[in-house]
């Protein structure tokens, strides 16, 4: 397990592990310090209320409900508001402004208010800002702000696996298949078929930790089972970024597997999209492979919106060449689409359809800047975890976990190469996660802060 202190911070000098001088020697006030430092007992609540606001958000339950309701559960507002408030009372709001990550992410935030001035419809770019600082990066803040501990990081990850496990759920039981025969959802943020594979693409890896983590087999079992068949929604959606996703996974895994995770994945995975396949429709089998009209009876409907796409990415970059510093303002593609003389109906008024582009041509250069260096800042935090756990039985968990979450984001910003993703909370949330795991390895238990405390006292005595 690596030892070294490396903290993705602000601060340009590396810290030292809490109760440790320079000497390597430890003192009595930083040792108590991190005994103190431990979640007191309004954070501890307010966490409880964050793990029903991550539920609900990944799993997309209380759009579920709403949408059966007929009317606004205001759900959201019954764990969101307790889980903010004991943010801030605890103070742990502090906490994630000491990483890189949580640091671009709200550059990206403060950057898209800043460009709202010049957007081409204010009003629509301003309500877009407030709702991303209030419900997108408000998620990360209270993730890392209140997950300190490692037993809180398995908590958390349950809690996301609980939310794949609806999803999955919500693929069979409030399914929609349009006229293409793809598999979308009756309502929700991510109702679009594309949008639905990408949800799951980003929420399945989750389910793969409990397989490799948890301590039933009979729930370890259950958990593979539920991957297995979420990868029949991601594929019934037709969506050809999502499949290209799926293969991105599975390079990854062959990769950076333990041999014997490896051994089972290759074991498991042919036999599952055997099945998958075999039961897809015909039509939606063959809009997955229709990548080129020179294939022999591709689908005309997939090429069609190949091209159209195309068309779309060539427009949201020229977009940003031509608005490089702050866009056309945030979510104005499609009015800026709209506003194109000499486009068809059918072209007219649609997203980029690449979020990379999107928010080039939205948020102007400066905000791909802030965003992608986010991703990349996750990454590393992510990479430093896995070093600090890596080899340390009592940290296999950890190190799967790291594992699962860069497996999930791997797939995801791949699938959102094919998505209008640029305004949701996954990234962000997988922003403050990165940052509860790098806190709760870094942290010394309360054993060893109780030992630092006792050595610290018996060198002034």
């Amino acid at each position: 397990m690596d030892s070294s202190p490396q903290v993705d911070s602000v601060d340009l000098e590396p810290s030292l592990p809490a109760g440790e001088t320079e000497d390597g020697s430890q003192n009595v006030a930083a040792a108590d310090h991190t005994v103190d430092d431990r979640p007191g007992a309004g954070a501890r609540l307010a966490f409880w209320f964050a793990l029903g606001l991550v539920f609900l958000r990944f799993s997309m339950l209380h759009e579920i409900l709403s949408s059966i309701a007929h009317v606004n559960l205001y759900l959201l507002y019954v764990v969101g508001v307790p889980a903010i408030i004991g943010l801030f009372l605890s103070g742990g709001f502090r906490h994630p402004l000491r990483y890189r990550p949580a640091i671009l992410w709200l550059c990206f935030g403060v950057w898209i208010a800043l460009a709202t001035p010049f957007s081409i419809w204010k009003g629509g770019s301003a309500r877009q800002v407030f709702v991303y600082w209030r419900a997108d990066l408000l998620m990360m803040l209270v993730i890392a702000g209140l997950t300190r501990t490692r037993r809180q990081c398995r908590l958390l990850m349950f809690t996301i696996a609980a939310g794949a496990v609806v999803s999955v759920a919500a693929s069979r039981l409030f399914a929609r298949i349009t006229e293409a025969g793809r598999v979308s959802l009756e309502a929700g943020t991510v109702s679009n078929a594309n949008d639905f594979a990408g949800h799951l693409l980003l929420v399945l890896p989750f389910l793969l930790w409990v397989a490799f983590s948890g301590k039933s087999r009979i729930v370890r079992i259950l958990a593979l089972c539920c991957v297995g068949y979420g990868i029949y929604p991601i594929l019934a959606s037709g969506s050809r970024g999502a499949a290209i996703a799926l293969v991105a996974d599975v390079v990854f895994f062959t990769i950076a597997a333990r041999p014997r995770q490896r051994l089972v994945f290759w074991l498991v995975v042919p036999v599952v999209m055997v099945v998958v396949f075999a039961v897809l429709p015909d039509i939606v089998s063959n809009r997955i492979l229709s990548f080129s009209s020179s294939r022999e009876g591709a689908s005309a409907e997939a090429i069609e919106s190949s091209e159209a796409r195309k068309r779309l990415l060539w427009d949201s970059f020229v977009c940003a060449v031509e608005h490089p510093l702050v866009g056309i303002g945030p979510a104005q593609f499609e009015t800026y689409q709209g506003a194109q003389p000499g486009l068809n109906k059918g072209e007219s008024w649609h997203g980029a359809h690449n979020t990379y582009t999107q928010v080039a041509s939205e948020c102007g250069i400066p905000g791909l800047i802030f965003y992608l260096a986010a991703i990349v800042s996750m990454l590393g935090l992510l990479k430093k975890v896995r070093l600090k756990v890596k080899g340390d039985p009592e940290l296999a968990d950890m190190e799967n976990a790291v594992f699962c979450v860069r497996l999930a984001l791997l797939g995801f910003c791949t699938a959102i190469f094919f998505l209008n993703f640029a305004y949701i909370f996954h990234l962000p949330a997988l922003a403050g996660l990165a940052i509860a795991m790098f806190s709760a390895v870094s942290a010394p238990s309360p054993a060893s802060a109780g030992a630092a405390l006792e050595t610290g006292v018996e060198q002034l005595s």
